[in-house]
């Protein structure tokens, strides 16, 4: 799908290709990560930092379906949708993409924190709720970095001390509702798939 989106979408959704690449980033560090099944293990800790940094890219992906509107889908004298097949092309490119990272995403999450809980707290494992919640408010604020302060998780890798000094300034009641609604957009597609994952048990 990447590579369809760089050789096929063209200026301005061109930009789909990178951010759908940086969206399944955490999701192929999630895979890896599940190799180093030891709490002892430094490569366990380097590679779940990692993924956290990466990880908000993933449902970053669906705020990209803002970028819509550039196509002007409705007629100008009824008000209708268009029927233009590049228009409704688009569309289903960038919907697959956005649902495919937030899903994926979703999963990656959710075997992550399984696997963080079982390794520090086996004992209890319903604290990998909590890590759930801790992580999807991490990344709902990430989501807000990258669409309003327009930066993206490669920053804090290279320039860690300016990427911190642009987030003291970012805090209001309207950053804390964004986090909140993001963070609820994730809990509920969580819940969804543990549905889904219950019903394909039952047939």
């Amino acid at each position: 799908m990447i590579i369809l989106l760089a050789v096929f979408v063209k200026p301005p959704y061109d930009f789909m290709a990178f951010n759908t690449f940086l969206g399944y980033l955490p999701i192929e560090i999630g895979m890896l990560l599940r190799r180093f099944n030891d709490r002892r293990a430094l490569a366990f800790w380097v590679l779940l930092v990692i993924w956290l940094l990466f990880y908000p890219n993933a449902p970053y992906v669906s705020t990209d379906l803002f970028h819509l509107s550039w196509l002007h889908p409705h007629t100008n004298v009824t008000g209708i949708l268009k029927t233009d097949p590049v228009m409704w092309l688009i569309f289903a490119m960038m919907l697959v993409c956005a649902l495919s990272c937030l899903i994926l995403g979703t999963i990656s999450l959710d075997h992550t924190t399984r696997q963080l809980t079982q390794l520090t707290s086996p004992h209890h494992p319903r604290l990998q709720y909590c890590w759930l919640v801790l992580f999807m408010l991490t990344a709902s604020t990430g989501i807000y970095i990258g669409r309003f302060l327009r930066l993206h998780s490669i920053y804090l890798l290279f320039t860690p001390s300016w990427f911190f000094k642009q987030l003291w300034g970012i805090w209001s009641w309207p950053t804390v509702e964004f986090i909140l609604i993001l963070t609820g957009m994730q809990l509920i597609v969580y819940w969804l798939l543990k549905l889904t994952q219950q019903a394909s048990k039952m047939i």
